[in-house]
């Protein structure tokens, strides 16, 4: 290499060994080649494979009046740069004597005598050019023009790796930005919220105009507005017309449609009263089958979409897709479980009344009221009568668990004595306990009070009382009350079996129950958890097989 394409070298590497991003790096080339050619201005232009054109990018020298008249006018509007000449790495050099009346102009508007441009290419593709100017000088010299052509492979080598490391910094932030998007989408709570959301989130990641989410709904494809003051607004495509929307579905793959009034689909009437500049459609498919597309626009920008965006499309549709999932199983586990605990408030309502009768019929003929009774007579009324209230109190309990579920339960709050529930908790287990060498104790102090309702507060402490007597053979119970700070806590200890260790982590919900000869129906402890949530409580369990099991209850203090 000459001395003086070494200096034009040495003054390029020198100046890019510190630059701060891509376009520091294409900046400090600019800069350098200025100062070492030496020459008046200097330009980098890159190669858009997109759009076929050389698009700039830096520059150093050119005057403010002069960047704005270029702005204002249109890099673009009148090329007069036949980039077949540059691609085929040809140097092009335009002075004032014998130019075109078309570069004449440039040279005019720029205000230079002289311009070289020079391809930057790098393994015979075109990078871009570097484009210099002269003021008054009427043309570059030879070594000028030979020094730029032995600096040109190295410059497309720095802006080539300057513009890699810039996509790959803007991969991982738009990689890092899905991510944090994705925590806030399978968070959404319906599939307007996620529509929303896809709204947001595709503007800012694609910087489109908007996005739109269609959902499969027998054999259309239906968005709704995202608005709320126009969610009324429905637009329906059929999935066999010819739309970008459409054919995204049915190939299952990413559809960027640059140009879109010039494509086949502006032709479609089922998709927008205005046709957009520019369209990605992205199908939303797992292994479940496709639920539906969502289609980015940009309104005014004709080419908005890069190759690299099918990449984003694609994993930003795979979210939405399982966020959608989520909710729509959520939506039909809520609609599934409101359901049932209609149909459990029903049936239990309906098998309550002919079970009071039957119960009080019973009652009668044991107390005599029709006449005396046989020893026989009577044993087998004492069992009707002790199964009839067995199954009254399982009733009693499904109707519960239902008004909770429905959002039904009544409950006043308010400052109650916990002591004052102790005498008939002491009966209640007294009889529980008896012709067993099982004691209950109490140890619930006068100045314990918790903001809460009497009647529930009582209902939890008898299911966790009755439980307690029922799997402890010996030993104790006991509950005991105690203050905290802006709480009471309560607590009942047993020495019983303790529960089972495969179902301990599922005692709270219903119709969880053990398999021995004392299990129930599993509906107490779920109705003493949701009873405790209703009134701003919590619940602990802690339990050891063959040793016992400890039960907290937490209440707020008034």
């Amino acid at each position: 290499m000459d001395p003086h394409a070494s200096r034009v070298l040495g003054a390029v590497l020198e100046a890019v060994g510190d630059a701060a991003g891509y376009p520091d790096v294409l900046f400090r080339i600019c800069r350098a080649v200025v100062e070492s050619l030496p020459c008046d201005r200097a330009a980098i232009y890159t190669y858009s494979r997109q759009t076929g054109t050389y698009l700039p990018r830096a520059d150093h020298g050119t005057p403010a009046h002069i960047v704005e008249r270029f702005v204002r006018r249109g890099f673009n509007a009148q090329p007069f740069v036949e980039t077949g000449e540059l691609e085929q790495g040809r140097v092009l050099r335009i002075a004032r004597e014998g130019a075109r009346p078309d570069r004449s102009r440039v040279l005019e508007e720029a205000e230079l005598a002289a311009i070289a441009l020079v391809p930057l290419a790098f393994n015979g593709e075109a990078e871009g050019t570097i484009t210099c100017g002269l003021h008054h000088a009427d043309t570059f010299t030879p070594d000028q023009i030979d020094a730029l052509e032995r600096v040109a492979s190295h410059v497309a080598l720095l802006v080539r790796n300057a513009r890699l490391e810039s996509e790959a910094e803007r991969v991982a932030r738009r990689r890092t930005w899905l991510a944090t998007w994705a925590a806030q989408v399978f968070a959404a709570t319906d599939v307007l919220d996620v529509a929303q959301l896809l709204s947001r989130m595709s503007r800012e990641l694609f910087r489109a105009t908007d996005a739109t989410l269609l959902l499969v709904e027998s054999d259309e494809l239906v968005a709704r507005a995202t608005d709320p003051a126009a969610r009324q607004q429905v637009v329906r495509i059929p999935i066999d017309v010819h739309a970008a929307s459409t054919d995204a579905f049915r190939a299952g793959r990413v559809l960027l449609v640059n140009d879109y009034p010039e494509s086949s689909y502006a032709t479609c009437p089922a998709v927008r009263a205005r046709t957009p500049a520019s369209v990605l459609a992205a199908p939303l498919v797992d292994d479940a089958g496709s639920i539906g597309v969502l289609v980015v626009w940009d309104g005014t920008h004709r080419r908005r979409f890069r190759p690299s965006d099918e990449n984003d499309a694609r994993i930003l549709a795979t979210v939405a897709t399982a966020a959608l999932r989520k909710v729509m199983m959520v939506d039909a586990l809520t609609r599934a479980n409101r359901a049932k605990s209609d149909f459990l408030a029903s049936v239990s309502h309906d098998l309550r009344t002919p079970l009071n009768i039957i119960t009080g019929y019973a009652q009668l003929l044991h107390e005599g009221t029709f006449g005396p009774l046989t020893r026989e007579q009577d044993d087998i009324l004492g069992r009707v009568l002790r199964t009839a209230s067995d199954q009254l109190g399982l009733i009693n309990d499904l109707l519960d668990l239902a008004r909770i579920e429905q959002g039904k339960l009544q409950w006043t709050p308010t400052a109650m004595r916990l002591a004052t529930l102790v005498p008939k908790l002491t009966e209640m287990m007294e009889a529980l306990l008896r012709d067993r060498p099982v004691r209950f104790e109490a140890d619930v102090p006068p100045g314990v009070v918790a903001r809460a309702d009497p009647e529930r507060v009582r209902q939890v402490l008898v299911n966790l009382l009755t439980n307690a007597a029922k799997f402890t053979q010996e030993g104790c119970v006991r509950l005991v009350a105690a203050c905290e700070p802006n709480a009471v806590r309560l607590t009942v200890e047993d020495t019983g079996c303790g529960i089972d260790p495969e179902l301990r982590d599922r005692v709270l919900e219903p119709f969880v129950r053990g398999s021995g000869p004392q299990a129930g129906s599993g509906l107490g402890l779920a109705i003493v958890a949701r009873l405790l949530t209703a009134m701003d409580g919590a619940i602990a369990i802690e339990s050891v097989p063959g040793t016992g099991t400890r039960v907290a209850v937490r209440l707020p203090a008034p």
